[in-house]
């Protein structure tokens, strides 16, 4: 794997986004997503995603599985009982497959239901027990002070997918800046990403270097949120318009 280097040292390193902050993120979006559903009814669970082979379900059925993965890893921290967030990865899969072809309106309630027991999970959690060392799905281990980051990524992200409008304009500004930050550094850091030098156009003096640091690297400039859908691999037109003229293609984020 080439040489490769992160976010510059004028943007602040993911691990210090705050943890308050990112309790309000979940909040924030969990609050957004909830009221887009609303405002969509049963359609907000029909049709096609933005994500290549998955519907609208699968979105949604994920986010429901995934809220019950980080509960149990919420239990682990507060028990400590050992509760991995899935039993296997084949299971995982199953269950979104055999959810995403459920009624319409089961898919939206079960959603509710299982955002509403994480976000009740999180409030109910000592203060204590976010320092416990638990166990991601990658086999990472990880405090529990990072579930919260963990949601916030999955909730916005995914309120992108359902391609109902959002686009990351929706993001608070210091979520994009920190998605950007941490985007940036996985993906610039993998093999085959271009070198890139990113600079937000509403972020005064901000730039994020991507790809192998001994190459001279083309500098990409737009608003951070057509910077940030492009690094996360979102085909939305903020993405497309930051990466207009730019012949560099990006490896995957995930």
């Amino acid at each position: 794997m080439p040489e490769t280097t992160s976010a510059t040292a004028s943007q602040p390193e993911p691990s210090r986004r705050g943890f308050a902050r990112t309790l309000g993120w979940v909040q924030q979006g969990s609050a957004l997503f909830h009221k887009r559903l609303e405002d969509a009814g049963e359609a907000a669970a029909e049709g096609p995603s933005l994500l290549p082979d998955w519907t609208r379900a699968h979105v949604l059925t994920h986010l429901a599985r995934n809220a019950d993965a980080l509960v149990n890893l919420l239990t682990w921290a507060r028990t400590g009982v050992e509760t991995p967030m899935y039993p296997n990865p084949e299971s995982r899969l199953d269950d979104i497959e055999r959810g995403a072809r459920r009624p319409a309106a089961e898919i939206l309630d079960d959603f509710r239901t299982a955002d509403a027991r994480l976000l009740a999970a999180v409030d109910a959690l000592p203060a204590g027990a976010w320092d416990t060392t638990v166990r991601s799905a990658l086999g990472r281990s990880i405090p529990a002070s990072e579930v919260p980051w963990m949601r916030t990524r999955e909730i916005w992200v995914h309120l992108v997918d359902l391609g109902a409008g959002d686009d990351t304009d929706a993001f608070p500004d210091d979520l994009t800046d920190a998605l950007l930050a941490e985007v940036s550094a996985a993906v610039g850091g993998k093999e085959g990403c271009p070198a890139l030098l990113l600079r937000p156009s509403d972020r005064e003096g901000a730039e994020y270097r991507m790809g192998p640091a001994a190459a001279e690297p083309e500098a990409v400039t737009a608003p951070a949120a057509g910077l940030c859908a492009w690094v996360l691999g979102r085909d939305t037109g903020a993405a497309r318009a930051a990466r207009s003229g730019i012949r560099a293609v990006l490896p995957r984020w995930l």
